[in-house]
């Protein structure tokens, strides 16, 4: 019988949802007291930082305008959700080649040889998840359709990460191929559409990483471990 098998990423996902949850918490009580301050003054209000760590300094308007943009936080946050699935998805490659015998050619870009660790890393790094997680999902009996949202859903979000990770506001030519090509079909986004990254799109995003994750993590824990060596 497989034995159950707790990774500790979902310890760090458990911790970074708490975390989330309380920027919301403190963000929505320090909207409510800085948009309800009883201005009167006509005079131009400054923000400063109060500690006096920093220079920072902000006219009170164009504070309140990023402080009510509700989608900075998550854009903010997102890239550390994918970052988790990448690492789970980098332990995993260990542990197929480790303790359940896949060759180390399935992974076709990874280093035959070397670290394992090192070599699992950068694997997961530089290849695009079109293909190592294609690679765990089959090493383990299982593939995209096993995923609730899909290819799509993984390659969108996972875009998305990308674009906001480096500053680009819009879904561009070669992000917008590389969805339609993980769809299989056309799609509704357009070059030059924003992107939109909301609560609401947010817990999209995140659900359909989770059961990404979740379905690779068991394809993996549900193999037999290979036999011990003569």
């Amino acid at each position: 019988m497989v034995g159950w098998v707790r990774y500790s990423m979902w310890d760090r996902w458990r911790d970074l949802t708490r975390f989330r949850l309380a920027c919301e918490m403190a963000l929505d009580s320090y909207k409510s007291y800085v948009n309800d301050f009883p201005v009167t003054s006509t005079a131009e209000l400054t923000v400063h930082d109060p500690s006096g760590d920093s220079g920072f300094k902000c006219g009170l308007d164009d504070f309140k305008l990023v402080l009510n943009d509700s989608e900075v936080l998550y854009r903010t946050i997102f890239p550390s959700y994918v970052a988790l699935t990448e690492d789970l998805a980098r332990e995993l490659v260990e542990r197929l080649v480790t303790d359940k015998g896949i060759a180390r050619a399935t992974f076709s870009t990874m280093a035959p040889i070397g670290d394992l660790t090192d070599s699992a890393e950068r694997y997961v790094s530089i290849t695009a998840v079109e293909v190592w997680g294609e690679a765990i999902l089959k090493a383990g009996s299982r593939g995209w359709s096993d995923v609730k949202g899909g290819k799509r859903g993984v390659v969108e979000a996972i875009t998305v990460r990308n674009l906001c990770a480096h500053g680009i506001p819009v879904f561009n030519r070669t992000a917008v191929n590389r969805i339609t090509v993980a769809a299989g079909r056309a799609i509704a986004i357009k070059e030059g559409d924003r992107i939109l990254l909301d609560k609401k799109k947010f817990a999209t995003y995140t659900a359909t990483l989770r059961a990404f994750a979740r379905t690779m993590a068991d394809a993996v824990t549900n193999l037999p471990d290979a036999p011990p060596a003569p």
